[in-house]
Formats: C-alpha cells, sequence, structure tokens
C-alpha cells in the first residue's frame, strides 16, 4: 500500500505543475501542493521507520521532524478545506474524513510527544496512532484519485 502511496505521488510530482500551456506556474496552489508533497514524503518514511525492522535507528531529532511536519500538514490541510466548509455535500464527505483522520493523527502524536509517561497515552493512543495513519493514507489516496478526475 505504501508503494502504491508513493507512486501516486510521484505522478503527482512529475504531472501537477505543468500546466496545458506546457509552461511550469508557481502559484500560491503549487506551493501548497509542493508542501503537501513533501509531508506525505515525510509520512511515508516515518511510516517504514515505524517497522520493527528500523525502529533502532530513530533518533529524537526525527521525531522532531515528524511532528513538526505533521503539525504542519494539519495546518495545510484545514487551509486547503476550507473553501469547502460552507456547502457540505456527499461528495465531500470522504474529503472531511480525510481532513479528520490527519487532525486525529496530530493530535495523538502531539499527546504521545509530550506525554510518553502517561499510561493512558502509552496504552491507547499509541495503539491508534498506526492504524488512523494507515487509514489516513488510503482516504487520502481516495481523495486524490477523486480529485484528479481519474474515478
Amino acid at each position: 500500500m505504501l508503494g502504491g502511496v508513493l507512486l501516486v505521488f510521484l505522478g503527482l510530482i512529475l504531472f501537477r505543475p505543468i500546466r496545458f500551456n506546457l509552461a511550469w506556474s508557481l502559484d500560491v496552489k503549487d506551493w501548497l501542493h509542493w508542501s503537501g508533497i513533501a509531508a506525505a514524503s515525510l509520512l511515508s518514511v516515518s511510516t517504514v521507520l515505524a517497522l520493527r525492522l528500523f525502529r533502532h535507528r530513530v533518533t529524537s531529532t526525527w521525531l522532531n521532524i515528524h511532528c513538526l511536519s505533521s503539525a504542519v500538514s494539519a495546518g495545510l490541510a484545514l487551509v486547503h478545506s476550507r473553501t469547502k466548509a460552507a456547502v457540505i455535500l456527499p461528495v465531500h464527505y470522504y474529503s472531511y474524513l480525510t481532513l479528520g483522520l490527519v487532525l486525529l493523527l496530530a493530535v495523538s502524536g502531539a499527546l504521545i510527544r509530550l506525554y510518553p509517561d502517561n499510561l493512558y497515552v502509552r496504552r491507547y493512543w499509541r495503539l491508534y496512532h498506526m492504524p488512523l495513519s494507515i487509514g489516513f493514507y488510503a482516504t487520502l489516496l481516495y481523495h486524490v484519485v477523486v480529485k484528479l478526475g481519474v474515478i
């Protein structure tokens, strides 16, 4: 699944900034797009590093980068979703599910990082953080494919 998500983002990197007039565009939407690509890449790498095989290589610097990029991604997702907030239609339900998952991931990551010795946080929030991120990747993939007009 992670490979499929990376292929989708590779396709977005290769084809998104080129307009139909074959000129490169660098407007605000493209900067948000590239920031999202960078955050998704960091989240993908952090998912790989969460595996037991790579867990010993995780440093506190990487965790700080991961937490900061997740908070920035949640903020960018809120900015990105502001246009659909006035009218909620059934076509937007998956978009709001994706937004809810990224916000829940940001909150759970912040709680895990700020309260590592708390038994409740250690048992429950750490238990749900990885399945939430997998669900987020799945809904994000669906959101991107729908918005690209593939389905």
